[in-house]
């Protein structure tokens, strides 16, 4: 007997009903289908958009979406090829860690021009470079642990390691 075809409108709209129930607000997986218009409609899944406030904020974006929100928010421009290849190959090898990478950007020339601090990353970004510092690094790391404080305020090398040995870190 041979196996009954899959009814593609049935299976749609059951997932769009899905979507509706999570919160959706759009039209859910849809795109226009006229010449020239190639938009597709991404759900949500009823989170707001992220509002890169605070610089523990930056934390939870993927990599590439990660590099070009520092560059735009704390430069207020798009990252140049050789910059962002920089922080991107420093980012894989775990030789920074986001956080730095904000710092660096944030306390270079240009970041210090065009002046737009963002809450919370001077003391993180002061730990994180701290962190790298033999012996006494690892034990300020252990403080902060041991401290309870809040996660950007942490050593983040060996929690980005493992996220980027999973290759969890690239997903979106």
């Amino acid at each position: 007997m041979p196996a009954a075809t899959p009814d593609i409108d049935r299976i749609l709209e059951a997932i769009r009903a899905e979507a509706r129930a999570r919160g959706s607000k759009g039209a859910v997986g849809s795109f226009s289908s006229e010449a020239g218009a190639a938009t597709v409609h991404l759900a949500s899944h009823g989170l707001p958009g992220l509002d890169l406030r605070h610089a523990a904020d930056f934390l939870a974006l993927p990599l590439d979406a990660f590099l070009g929100a520092a560059y735009r928010q704390l430069l207020g421009r798009e990252p140049d090829s050789g910059g962002a290849a920089h922080y991107q190959r420093a980012l894989l090898r775990g030789a920074l860690t986001r956080i730095e990478v904000l710092g660096r950007l944030a306390f270079s020339g240009e970041g210090r021009r065009r002046a737009r601090p963002v809450p919370g990353l001077a003391l993180a970004f002061l730990l994180a470079t701290g962190y790298r510092v033999p012996v006494a690094g690892p034990l300020a790391a252990l403080a902060a642990r041991l401290l309870r404080l809040p996660a950007h305020l942490q050593d983040r090398s060996t929690l980005e390691a493992a996220a980027l040995a999973s290759g969890s870190w690239m997903k979106r």
